[in-house]
């Protein structure tokens, strides 16, 4: 039987998984999420799963080596998790891992700007996150992206993976999840400012004239222009 702390972790992930397919950060069966156990244990997402579909039943648990312990009958641990359990290697904290592809944050290492997302743009970045790293590209699911990025972990809560999304790190499920919509955000105001800042003074944007405006103004009752 599942501890009451286990309890709330799996519906907390259920939770997550929810937000993340309900905010767009995946798609079809992209993205997992992980949390720590006690006894050196992980209760993990399902792979080959919609997010949106997960529920506290379709939960695995795998031990520090990624090998399936029990859970869900039909459930398979992700290759994934060499990166999570990296994470937890690396990060005693850490309680939790949520691997997504936020799209206008993992866009930014498909254009070779991931940089960007280092700059200290918004104040509540700075605070939450920090400079956020990137991991250069290697495959997926294997033991070296797990290497590689295992030195970046230490540097702030969210990691971007080169053209693979991103991984945040928090003290529970959903204490990451907000970290990756944060992570989002920030990327989304931040590329609008790179577009803004490009524009001319005076943007050829078509506006009405005083005359159209006086029309439409009339025809709703409304007052004239000042």
């Amino acid at each position: 039987m599942p501890t009451s702390r286990e309890r709330t972790l799996q519906r907390q992930m259920v939770r997550a998984c929810q937000a993340l397919w309900q905010r767009g950060f995946v798609a079809a069966t992209d993205g997992n999420i992980t949390a720590r156990l006690a006894k050196g244990r992980f209760l993990c997402t399902p792979s080959g799963m919609s997010k949106s579909e997960v529920r506290e039943g379709d939960l695995v648990i795998c031990d520090a080596q990624g090998k399936k312990t029990g859970g869900a009958r039909a459930g398979k641990v992700s290759n994934e998790i060499r990166v999570h359990l990296a994470a937890y290697r690396a990060r005693p904290d850490v309680g939790a891992v949520v691997h997504a592809h936020p799209p206008v944050a993992t866009a930014f290492t498909f254009a070779g700007k991931e940089d960007l997302l280092r700059w200290p743009v918004m104040p509540e970045v700075v605070v939450l996150l920090g400079p956020v790293p990137a991991v250069p590209y290697v495959t997926p699911g294997t033991e070296a992206l797990a290497e590689a990025a295992a030195p970046y972990f230490h540097e702030s809560d969210v990691v971007l993976l080169a053209q693979r999304g991103a991984v945040a790190f928090g003290a529970d499920p959903w204490d990451a999840y907000l970290k990756m919509e944060k992570l989002e955000h920030a990327a989304t105001v931040l590329k609008h400012a790179c577009e803004l800042a490009e524009l001319p003074d005076k943007p050829n944007v078509k506006v009405l004239d005083m005359k159209q405006v006086r029309e439409l103004l009339e025809l709703y009752g409304k007052d004239k222009p000042r």
